[in-house]
């Protein structure tokens, strides 16, 4: 069974110590956030792209990665910081990886945000002239969220390019950390329950449901997005948000559940879940489930492929979960 997993991660060290030296720690715990990334960088598993990554691919029957950029992404850097020049060498480092690696490594580009003019041409240059099959946006930026109209023209191009969007966490603002997630407990229950533990997932569903009640698929059709961790607790609302977001409330020209069935996917992220698996199936259409692990932060669980093979469920739904429904979004055939 051919394997792609569409959730996965690079980051480049020079990359990496800009960031460190443009963001400024707001608070200990800000400072104590960019040590633990920078550890994790100098592991050298995430920079990565060579035979490091493959020999891992190779041995867990992983046949294609779709990669884009992971912590402390160059998309959050000022375009006064250089954000444009940052989000270049990460297409151009990743894009250098997918040519040495065909048919192995596919990317996502980058983009500085900050310059949307900059970003439509970064974009168009990634898909056009670097090959890559997607975009990757880490969370909102600077306090804005991507369905703001001033960003509108990055997702008209990516309509045009006939590309999917994939909306990937961030750690939440420090405003949303402080008032949700801190409390008497230890600063790293406060790291973990702001981040993976959950914070990451409500930030991103927020993310996602902001952008369909913006009306953004209205406007583009063909615009195709992508949410990781089993459709970020969104699923399980389906019924109440078709019930009390409906149309004459929203002006919508269709009802929540229905943007998901045309214009949404999903993937697992490696949480490998049977309960999660379930319901999304339930909830989904099988054509806009896809796979990922979310290398390199999930390697220690090897289950990628094994989950999927030993799961229940028919022959053919299972090819098209584990590379199907990707080589058709991304246009990989």
């Amino acid at each position: 069974m051919k394997i792609i997993t569409v959730e996965e991660h690079f980051m480049v060290k020079e990359i990496n110590d800009r960031f460190n030296q443009i963001i400024k720690p707001r608070d200990e715990f800000d400072k104590n956030q960019l040590g633990f990334v920078s550890m994790f960088v100098d592991r050298g598993q995430i920079t990565d792209l060579d035979e490091q990554r493959i020999r891992f691919m190779d041995e867990n029957g992983v046949d294609a990665q779709i990669i884009g950029y992971g912590n402390n992404s160059p998309m959050h850097i000022s375009k006064e910081d250089g954000a444009v020049e940052l989000c270049r060498l990460a297409n151009d480092t990743l894009a250098a990886a997918c040519n040495k690696y065909p048919g192995r490594f596919y990317g996502y580009a980058t983009l500085p945000v900050d310059d949307v003019e900059a970003s439509v041409n970064e974009l168009e240059r990634c898909v056009k002239e670097l090959g890559f099959a997607g975009a990757m946006f880490n969370g909102s930026f600077n306090g804005h969220f991507l369905d703001e109209e001033k960003f509108y023209p990055i997702f008209k191009k990516v309509s045009e390019l006939h590309i999917p969007v994939y909306l990937h966490p961030t750690e939440v603002t420090k405003e949303l950390r402080d008032y949700y997630y801190s409390g008497s407990w230890n600063e790293r229950t406060t790291n973990v329950f702001s981040g993976f533990g959950i914070g990451w997932h409500y930030d991103t569903a927020m993310h996602l449901m902001r952008f369909i009640l913006s009306g953004i698929f209205d406007r583009l059709p063909d615009l195709k997005m992508i949410v990781g961790h089993w459709g970020e607790l969104l699923p399980f609302y389906f019924d109440r948000m078709d019930e009390h977001l409906s149309p004459q409330v929203t002006g919508l020209k269709h009802n929540i559940k229905y943007y998901f069935e045309n214009h949404i996917y999903t993937n697992p992220s490696g949480i490998w879940s049977k309960d999660d698996f379930d319901f999304v199936l339930k909830s989904f259409p099988v054509e806009h489930i896809l796979w990922a692990q979310d290398y390199c932060y999930g390697v220690n669980d090897i289950r990628v492929k094994t989950f999927l093979e030993e799961y229940p469920i028919k022959d053919e739904t299972r090819e098209l979960i584990a590379h199907g429904n990707a080589e058709k979004l991304f246009c990989l055939n």
